[in-house]
């Protein structure tokens, strides 16, 4: 059996970090220490408004939050600085953001509800994907992408601007996105992303689209330059019908063949409705130009 020496000195363990929680939700990292922290604080504004019951409920209040705020300042937990992360390139959207979070420098770090500023700045319907985290002592970060966008509506009396998420873009002017897809009827806004994702791969029906028009909120009727309408199925088969409307225009040119309608709803078959003689020539010269 081997001899311990008593002199033998034994490691010296490596200093521990201190334990942290990670909200799953957030994603902010908290530190134990500051929960007991928490905790100590709020046993003392318990005990501080205990003894002030003697006035009003809205004077306890008041006196509640006023400490909870000089308390949190005095301990360093204050908020310090609020960041828009994300919108770099538009400094007026960043600007808009960190009013809409209404959260200054100076208030208690932890009244600032993450949950509550990122409803906030969704509500301006301006930006996507926010996300919020608090960044312990004092730093609360908002994380925003500009709402891009991605289509134009006519809602019977002007055009207005669609975002990616199907949302109107309040301050947007029609007149700076005339290139975009053109939409009518109701619901349209709500399915445009949608529908905006399939013509992207099919270009060629994209090209020669004029406006695509909502039908019982359920499926789109689709008006081309040359006069033609393409009536699609509902959404589910929404892709693979421009799919097929590209192979067929691949391999005989159907958009621009002297048709008034082609109609995509049954699944496995095109039926077609010719365009009259007149039109027929209107068709033509359409090609060539």
């Amino acid at each position: 059996m081997p001899k311990v020496s008593r002199n033998q000195s034994v490691p010296s363990r490596s200093r521990r970090r201190p334990a942290t929680i990670v909200d799953e939700t957030t994603g902010e990292e908290i530190r134990v220490s500051s929960i007991l922290f928490g905790l100590v604080m709020l046993i003392a504004i318990i005990v501080a408004t205990a003894a002030w019951m003697g006035g009003s409920l809205s004077q306890i209040e008041t006196r509640f939050g006023g400490f909870m705020d000089d308390t949190a300042r005095m301990a360093g937990v204050s908020v310090n600085d609020v960041s828009v992360l994300g919108l770099e390139q538009n400094p007026a959207l960043a600007d808009d953001v960190r009013a809409a979070a209404m959260i200054e420098p100076g208030e208690n770090m932890f009244r600032a509800d993450p949950k509550l500023i990122r409803h906030r700045v969704e509500a301006t319907r301006k930006v996507l994907n926010v996300r919020v985290h608090r960044l312990w002592p004092g730093q609360i970060v908002i994380i925003a992408d500009a709402a891009e966008p991605v289509a134009l509506w006519h809602d019977g009396k002007e055009w207005t601007v669609v975002d990616g998420l199907g949302r109107i873009l309040p301050d947007a002017n029609a007149d700076d996105h005339k290139t975009l897809v053109r939409l009518a009827g109701r619901g349209a806004p709500l399915a445009a992303p949608a529908l905006v994702k399939a013509l992207k791969d099919a270009p060629d029906v994209a090209a020669r689209l004029a406006i695509a028009t909502r039908v019982a909120d359920r499926r789109w009727d689709v008006r081309l330059v040359n006069g033609a309408t393409v009536r699609l199925p509902e959404d589910t088969g929404l892709e693979s019908a421009l799919a097929r409307l590209t192979k067929l225009q691949t391999r005989t040119a159907l958009l621009q063949r002297p048709v008034t309608m082609i109609d995509l709803r049954n699944k496995g078959r095109v039926y077609l409705s010719p365009a009259l003689e007149g039109g027929a020539i209107k068709v033509a010269e359409a090609a060539r130009s």
